[in-house]
């Protein structure tokens, strides 16, 4: 995991800003784009207690993904630590089912639809971002467990392609 550095503080605008940035990229789809936000060493666990990702090439396989399946992202409202360093925002995500779905099917953490490609996936987290000395992100941790996964027909937001 990259050094907890405490020199460098950012304000609380700043960190809130970086938080919604993050979700606005994930919103676009482009992987490079959510790359550029994150340090090359960065450091994320998606949900918390899952092997790490350490690095670009790790997240990028997870980041496209999550483009794959038309992510969206809407955040709540943020909140700064007093540290400078760290914040964390609540969101909702939506997704189509396909590709990732059968993947939680099979952790058992949500039953199989009956029309894969006509449902949405849906998570509640809370994400918590550090951010380094270059006003990136190095460390990334989202919260979800079972109990916040469910499913939705895809009318519900209209389904991207």
């Amino acid at each position: 995991m990259p050094r907890h550095e405490t020199s460098h503080r950012h304000g609380e605008a700043a960190l809130k800003g970086l938080l919604l940035e993050h979700c606005r990229r994930m919103n676009s789809g482009d992987v490079d784009l959510m790359l550029e936000l994150y340090t090359e060493d960065v450091y994320v666990e998606d949900p918390v207690g899952s092997p790490p990702m350490i690095g670009h090439d790790m997240l990028r396989p997870h980041f496209t993904r999550a483009a794959e399946s038309f992510t969206h992202d809407i955040p709540g409202t943020p909140v700064a630590a007093q540290d400078g360093r760290h914040a964390a925002v609540p969101v909702s995500v939506q997704m189509n089912y396909l590709p990732m779905g059968p993947t939680l099917v099979r952790h058992g953490a949500l039953e199989a639809p009956a029309d894969p490609s006509r449902t949405l996936l849906t998570l509640d987290v809370i994400g918590v971002i550090r951010a380094g000395r270059d006003d990136r992100i190095e460390a990334l941790w989202i919260y979800w467990g079972r109990s916040d996964v469910g499913l939705l027909p895809a009318t519900a937001r209209g389904r991207r392609r």
